[in-house]
């Protein structure tokens, strides 16, 4: 009767070949790895950016409700902040002494305000634009004391239209904004590159007159967006990295 012999293992461990590859292999999953957590970690901080932005809003106008007065929003550009003030009578819309500020945010360097069109910091970047005749009263938005937005009057800052049809990629609530522009406040995660990276616009009375804040991505036509439009879609949001 023949007994099987142990089988032998190696006692001097791995070849020196073994572990190169090994740590090889190791550095490539590491690498992968850090350009994936990157890659998160600037979506969650650009999502957070235009949240806050849609919180400021919408607190603006809940402010203007509680102080039953006019409230402005200012979104400046230049600063790269935003500020919002309750505004005494008589209507100017602008922060005199003594009107108290009720928020402030600094916006965070990794974003830029940044139009349809591409242009960083232009003036259909912040397309809440020329109140009471006076064009010099830019980049506001206003509520009044119901709530209720204070129509700015310039071209830009025409309400946007309807999608001409809903899709999978194009869902109700999405928006068409015009080739000549429509209000919101347009957020990028970078100022390179062309008009199809990452945008984000919050708006005010997409459809109706309530007063309502919106938040939404740009969706290019190469994502599925409708040919011959400037869609803005609800979530899930596809990304460009």
């Amino acid at each position: 009767m023949s007994s099987r012999r142990p089988r032998r293992y190696s006692e001097q461990g791995l070849t020196v070949i073994e572990v190169l590859v090994a740590m090889a292999i190791l550095a490539s999953v590491c690498l992968f790895m850090s350009a994936y957590l990157h890659t998160i970690i600037k979506r969650e901080r650009m999502k957070a950016t235009v949240r806050e932005i849609s919180t400021l809003v919408l607190s603006a106008r809940m402010q203007a409700l509680r102080r039953e007065a006019n409230v402005v929003l200012l979104i400046d550009p230049v600063a790269h902040d935003i500020t919002s003030w309750v505004d005494s009578l008589p209507l100017n819309l602008i922060r005199d002494p003594g009107e108290r500020v009720l928020s402030y945010f600094r916006l965070p360097a990794s974003v830029t305000l940044r139009s349809v069109s591409g242009i960083v910091n232009g003036p259909d970047s912040v397309s809440f634009d020329e109140y009471q005749n006076d064009a010099t009263l830019v980049d506001r938005i206003v509520f009044r004391a119901d709530g209720t937005l204070l129509v700015p009057q310039a071209l830009n800052s025409r309400p946007p239209a309807r999608p001409v049809v809903y899709t999978a990629n194009v869902p109700s609530m999405s928006v068409n904004c015009r080739v000549t522009g429509c209000r919101g406040v347009f957020v990028a995660d970078r100022s390179d590159g062309g008009p199809s990276r990452n945008l984000f616009r919050v708006g005010v009375d997409d459809f109706g007159r309530t007063g309502k804040p919106s938040l939404l991505k740009w969706l290019p036509p190469e994502q599925g967006g409708n040919g011959g439009e400037r869609n803005f879609v609800p979530p899930p949001w596809k990304w460009i990295d």
